[in-house]
């Protein structure tokens, strides 16, 4: 069973998240990931959050996305996300 990672992404630099994105995408298929959706206009049923720029990514378990995320690779480029969005990141599924 695979591992979902959804990213719901408010977005203050489009420049600097267009180049995040650009280099992140490559980094997540080395670590087993890919991009299954990138949507920024989600459509919204029912809740108490709104989505902005969604993202959905499978990776073969959480073990994986969790190296991603702490990995030294993945560092500069999550403080270039932090500093240019407001990034809200679930994980779920299988280990």
């Amino acid at each position: 069973m695979s591992a979902y990672l959804i990213g719901n992404v408010e977005i203050h630099d489009e420049h600097t998240i267009d180049e995040y994105r650009r280099r992140a995408l490559p980094l997540v298929e080395k670590f087993g990931g890919k991009a299954i959706v990138i949507d920024a206009t989600p459509v919204y049923f029912e809740g108490n959050w709104i989505p902005r720029n969604m993202i959905l990514l499978e990776f073969p378990s959480l073990s994986a996305i969790r190296s991603l995320l702490s990995s030294p690779e993945y560092a500069p480029l999550a403080a270039m996300r932090q500093s240019s969005a407001h990034t809200d990141l679930v994980a779920f599924g299988a280990d």
